[in-house]
């Protein structure tokens, strides 16, 4: 996003990036997985293009949820759960989530597939992450420099290469899970609520000296 401001606009003589972050204790990286992926967006957002995971067969079963911000528990509970099976594809679709209930989907997947077109950060796999799922996520810019090593990538908004690298996962159960404890121990230390707020405090309290030195 820094170099986007960069071709945009003229540079300034400071800058810096402060990155997301979620606090670990809301998220329960402990429960025994169950062979799923998980991916949260609307089927027709071309940005997320979660459509991807409905264009080939898949080993295990497929979790969409179709909303990405938690909703209110409703005084009646709505079920807006669809299941789509074929003899080559098992896919549910779920409705707007709270957050108690997006917090279990997390924490039963074993993989999340990220797979936004375009995403500045993308706080769905961070706390996917911080649930112990293996991040499975598309070949962009910005998820390279987020997940580093520490994610499985197909090759960009290729559902072929997305299915592929699923497969792999699956038949490679240490390899599961090695990757989603890489994915949970990176966003532990490098997304954590306290990193972030420290970094914006230290930020608040530069801007005065930086503004005397301007004047």
């Amino acid at each position: 996003m820094l170099e986007a401001l960069h071709l945009s606009y003229v540079q300034v003589a400071h800058e810096r990036v402060i990155y997301n972050g979620r606090n670990p204790i809301f998220f329960n990286p402990y429960v025994s997985k169950e062979d799923s992926v998980l991916s949260v967006g609307r089927l027709l957002d071309a940005g997320k293009q979660v459509h991807l995971l409905t264009q080939h067969e898949h080993p295990i079963s497929v979790c969409i949820v179709g909303a990405e911000h938690p909703v209110n528990p409703p005084r009646i509970p709505i079920r807006a759960d669809i299941k789509v099976a074929t003899d080559q594809l098992c896919v549910s679709l779920k409705g707007p989530q709270t957050e108690a209930q997006l917090r279990n989907l997390y924490s039963r997947a074993s993989v999340y597939a990220a797979t936004a077109r375009y995403e500045p950060f993308g706080m769905e796999p961070l706390e996917a992450a911080l649930s112990r799922c293996a991040i499975v996520a598309n070949d962009i810019p910005s998820f390279r420099e987020i997940w580093g090593d520490d994610a499985v990538y197909f090759r960009t908004n290729d559902a072929a290469s997305l299915a592929s690298t699923i497969r792999e996962l699956t038949e490679d159960r240490e390899k599961c899970r090695a990757y989603a404890n890489r994915a949970y121990q990176r966003a532990r230390d490098r997304y954590n609520h306290k990193r972030m707020i420290d970094e914006y405090l230290q930020l608040y309290r530069a801007l005065p000296a930086v503004e005397w030195a301007a004047a």
